[in-house]
């Protein structure tokens, strides 16, 4: 009878612990860690208007008064490439306007501009973070990271760090681009 008992105890000693996991898991007990700092589009969207091979872009649609929220995406749009290292020639930062922009030339200098269709601006709008957001997109225009504009210089900073970090991140891992 001990020897019963004996493989009887060894063996919850291996089974209990997936028993346990299996529990957690099940009951949603535990939550798993989130690496990223973005908020990722689940589905991604894709607009093959916005694909180019080989190139990672930031996303921003300019809005027809820039205020200061607007000014500190353009600022992030700007800075993340330059910050991205040996990585930049694999990013590209692109504002979409939906006419022929008029803002100064300081405010959108070093930014590439692209005009578009009222489609793609009803087609953005219509995702859960809208317009006022700084979009990743992959080299096949799958929007696949957003990032709501924040306002206040320290917000600001910590926003284009956080755009950085996760770009370094996908920029690792990609086999496209």
């Amino acid at each position: 009878m001990k020897k019963y008992q004996l493989l009887l105890v060894i063996a919850l000693v291996f089974a209990l612990p997936i028993i346990i996991a299996k529990l957690m898991l099940h009951q949603q007990w535990y939550q798993g860690g989130v690496t990223n700092r973005g908020q990722l589009l689940q589905p991604t969207v894709t607009v093959a208007e916005l694909a180019i091979p080989q190139t990672w872009q930031l996303i921003y649609w300019l809005p027809s008064t820039c205020d200061t929220a607007c000014q500190g995406a353009l600022f992030n749009l700007r800075q993340v490439p330059q910050a991205a290292g040996a990585d930049s020639v694999r990013l590209q930062s692109v504002v979409l306007v939906d006419h022929l922009n008029t803002m100064s030339a300081t405010l959108l200098q070093g930014l590439a501009q692209r005009q578009v269709d009222m489609s793609l601006q009803q087609k953005i709008a219509q995702l859960k973070y809208g317009l006022a957001t700084i979009y990743i997109a992959d080299p096949h225009g799958n929007m696949v990271m957003a990032y709501p504009l924040v306002a206040g210089e320290k917000a600001i900073l910590m926003q284009g760090k956080d755009v950085l970090r996760d770009l370094k991140r996908l920029l690792k891992v990609s086999k496209i681009g």
